[in-house]
């Protein structure tokens, strides 16, 4: 398949006011919470469908990358647990 043609091709993954970038970005802080939720990866998971259903926002699936040290998304092997921090966290610490 054509890289043209990822659904990851126009991912913001980082946006400083009317700004956004497709490159480095601030690190985040992905401390255990105890608010934390776990997920385990099942046939056919996808980071950016796990995002919608436990962020609200496809586009927010390089947040559960950096709370799993995951850098390659395409990949989730079935049956990890993943650790994903809650909305509330979230929008208080990352996307303030």
């Amino acid at each position: 398949m054509s890289s043209d043609r990822s659904r990851y091709r126009d991912c913001v993954i980082y946006q400083d006011g009317d700004t956004q970038f497709l490159g480095r970005r601030s690190q985040v802080d992905t401390t255990p919470q105890p608010d934390d939720r776990f997920h385990v990866v099942g046939e056919g998971d996808r980071i950016d469908l796990l995002a919608y259903q436990y962020l609200g926002d496809p586009l927010l699936w390089w947040i559960i990358c950096d709370w799993n040290d995951i850098s390659f998304p395409l990949d989730l092997p079935v049956g990890d647990t993943l650790r994903i921090p809650t909305l509330e966290r979230v929008m208080l610490t990352v996307l303030d």
